[in-house]
């Protein structure tokens, strides 16, 4: 019978020289779906980022294989590694690793500057008034809008944003309003009107 995890471990260890090995994501929270990815973070002594994408088991491997000096700083996407499941730890960075990210999530994400909040808040209602063009750059930045704006909601209220997952997740649980406006806004038949009620709630309208 075919095991994803021995192969998971071979792979990172034996072909790329890892001394850690961590799974992530649902695969290791228990919400897996159909054709869930396997992710995974492998940790060498040296090497370059590598970044290994293949089929395995009923779903594909998604590993990302970083040197140990890539996590002398933390930053927001190392949340993604909260609770992961550990394969292999041979030298216990694994075990360290999870400690300081535990310990970087419960301090909480640094205030955006004022630079920062205003460019956010000038770049929505500037991309609006493209996205009411609807030619095929205001249809590419309305979905890029819609991706943005998810980001936004959290760093504008001073919480982490972990992806959008677990984003949408939260967002549901924290504000089932805005939760509701995002849900229209994404539809199909979603209007401008839609996307800038949406943009009014995301900017604390």
């Amino acid at each position: 019978m075919h095991d994803p995890l021995a192969e998971i471990r071979r792979v990172l260890v034996d072909r790329h020289g890892c001394h850690t090995v961590v799974l992530y994501g649902s695969r290791a929270h228990g919400d897996v779906r159909p054709g869930s990815d396997w992710d995974v973070l492998g940790v060498r002594l040296h090497g370059a980022t590598v970044r290994e994408v293949r089929p395995i088991g009923d779903g594909w491997l998604d590993a990302f294989v970083h040197d140990e000096a890539h996590f002398t700083k933390l930053d927001e996407g190392s949340l993604r590694f909260l609770d992961g499941r550990v394969l292999v730890d041979s030298k216990g960075f694994a075990a360290e690793l999870l400690a300081r990210v535990s310990a970087f999530e419960r301090n909480g994400p640094p205030p955006l500057d004022e630079n920062e909040e205003a460019t956010l808040r000038a770049w929505f209602p500037k991309t609006l008034e493209r996205v009411r063009r609807d030619d095929t750059e205001a249809r590419y930045r309305r979905a890029q809008l819609l991706v943005d704006a998810l980001e936004a909601w959290f760093h504008l209220r001073g919480r982490w944003f972990r992806g959008p997952k677990q984003g949408l997740v939260q967002l549901r649980d924290l504000d089932p309003g805005a939760y509701a406006l995002f849900e229209r806004a994404l539809a199909p038949t979603a209007t401008p009107d839609d996307l800038s009620v949406l943009v009014g709630c995301v900017l604390g309208g």
